[in-house]
């Protein structure tokens, strides 16, 4: 290889599809799978094993979705299959990305830190997509007394605005395991 064509490394543990993207890391193109997503229910469950790649598609989804990367498609996906096949859903949504592996402690911390993190991300889930409501909606957001109300804020707002919203969760299981760790077959 000559100093013009550096080889690609491996993104060992990296699953954030911009950071693989803009470092020129190795991709596995699956983009061609995202018609056939959205041919299915509205709803999708992906059920793969451990270190199958699951966190790195979402991330890929999400940029592929979100109304806030749709200027810059052609950077993020221009090589890839999507690249020249987009879909109509593409760059349409507000995104609201919740991550449960950032959720971690005891099973008795586990409600009020679960309850803080999607706090966190909700308000900046209005912080990103004020533009897409009306101004003061990121504030409006905050206000809500806890996450649980901030989330049906956002959605109840979302469809009164005409705001089409994709909600991705990522390791979902989190809890789950947290519990059968700490007490098994209590």
């Amino acid at each position: 290889m000559t100093a013009s064509s550096p080889i690609k490394q491996l993104p060992m543990g990296i699953s954030d599809f911009g950071l693989i993207r803009r470092q020129n890391y190795y991709y596995v193109d699956k983009t061609m799978f995202i018609p056939h997503l959205e041919m299915t229910s509205n709803y999708l469950f992906l059920v793969r094993p451990r270190r199958f790649g699951k966190s790195l598609f979402l991330s890929m989804l999400r940029m592929y979705y979100d109304v806030n990367q749709k200027d810059r498609f052609g950077d993020n996906f221009g090589d890839l299959w999507v690249g020249s096949h987009p879909t109509p859903q593409q760059g349409r949504y507000a995104v609201l990305h919740l991550d449960f592996s950032l959720v971690t402690g005891t099973i008795e911390e586990l409600a009020l830190r679960f309850n803080q993190y999607c706090s966190m991300i909700t308000d900046g889930f209005g912080e990103e997509y004020e533009h897409l409501f009306y101004p003061g909606f990121a504030q409006d957001v905050k206000q809500q007394p806890d996450a649980n109300g901030k989330i049906n804020f956002i959605g109840y707002k979302a469809k009164i605005h005409g705001v089409p919203l994709y909600l991705i969760i990522d390791e979902y299981d989190n809890f789950t395991n947290t519990v059968l760790n700490q007490h098994g077959e209590d």
